[in-house]
């Protein structure tokens, strides 16, 4: 009778902890899944220490929990992918972290590593390359060694973060509010727009309803108009106009800032991910025509999946091994 290694072999954690949500994976060697848990945003800088170090340690523990018993004393290698990663440069903050992970039961020094990084390692296995993100916010990142090394953009939804949902969705509402204003016959994108901002309006003047719209907008909190983004989209296969520049500027943006960290001619990767880009649509058609035929363009794929690898990788597995890569990473690819 032989023994399965998944119930007596080590085991490899990844955590993707990001601002909205922490997803912990327990994992063999082999990219088997074992345990998966999830819990609140564990961002340092906008969820604070505390609570970003007791969230992390919550799905830590419950995906050690399910992968078995014996799951943390098989435990050979932990890899944290951590939005706000730069917290850590603070002593206080990188030990308060390490000690939530360690009451858990980790046992081991875990390694923490920004998103951005894991991201990237979601949709290749190459050392070398970029990966841009675009979700409500846009950054674009070079990777060395897998490693990030530059930056570009990511300076927030104020003053940065070209391209992003919130970028897309402000758009959008600005340009629904002067089609409004200027009394013009309304097309797919602001119908789509009042529709989810201003239900209930159609029988109000035009230039009323402008005023109405940017009125129920600006009380709501500014990162929201983000939730626009995806109207875009779909005005664009309703032959909208406006939608269409809408998009096209997204992506020309977007491209500026891969080009500010990945080098026309440079055939490593460029890892695309977040909501904007992980699924086919005019914001990453525009992103793609952009960069040109030459552009290696991939797509990320499980980032809590990616962490483990990365951990697989750290206790000894080929990272050349392309098959090991895709067992962790292409699982539920898109979910992140």
């Amino acid at each position: 009778m032989t023994t399965s290694t998944h119930s007596c072999g080590p085991l490899v954690l990844g955590v993707d902890a990001g601002g909205t949500g922490t997803r912990a994976l327990v994992a063999a060697p082999d990219g088997t899944r074992l345990g998966e848990a999830f819990s609140g945003g564990a961002n340092p800088n906008s969820h604070g220490v505390d609570t970003a170090a007791r969230r992390l340690a919550e799905a830590v523990a419950a995906a050690l929990d399910r992968a078995g018993s014996d799951a943390r004393e098989r435990l050979s290698a932990a890899v944290v992918g951590l939005a706000g990663v730069s917290a850590l440069a603070e002593p206080s903050v990188r030990a308060r972290m390490h000690t939530a992970l360690e009451r858990v039961g980790t046992g081991l020094g875990a390694v923490f590593t920004g998103d951005d990084e894991i991201a990237f390692a979601s949709g290749t296995p190459e050392p070398d390359g970029a990966v841009l993100i675009a979700g409500t916010g846009a950054i674009a990142t070079r990777i060395r060694d897998r490693t990030r090394t530059d930056v570009a953009d990511g300076l927030g939804w104020l003053v940065g973060d070209s391209g992003s949902g919130f970028w897309i969705g402000h758009r959008a509402a600005r340009a629904s509010a002067r089609q409004l204003s200027e009394g013009r016959e309304i097309g797919p994108l602001t119908r789509a727009v009042l529709a989810h901002a201003l239900p209930g309006s159609d029988d109000q003047p035009p230039r009323e309803r402008a005023r109405a719209l940017a009125r129920a907008l600006t009380a709501a909190p500014p990162i929201g108009l983000a939730e626009l983004a995806p109207l875009v989209s779909r005005a664009c296969l309703q032959g909208d106009p406006l939608a269409h520049d809408i998009a096209a500027r997204a992506g020309a943006h977007l491209a500026a800032s891969v080009r500010q960290v990945h080098e026309p001619g440079d055939s490593s990767p460029v890892v695309l991910a977040g909501g904007v880009l992980a699924h086919p649509g005019p914001v990453r058609a525009a992103l793609v025509h952009d960069l040109g035929p030459g552009a290696t363009v991939a797509t990320a794929g499980c980032t809590a999946g990616a962490a483990a690898w990365t951990a697989a990788v750290r206790a000894g597995a080929h990272a050349a091994d392309r098959g090991l890569h895709a067992a962790f990473t292409l699982q539920d690819r898109g979910r992140g």
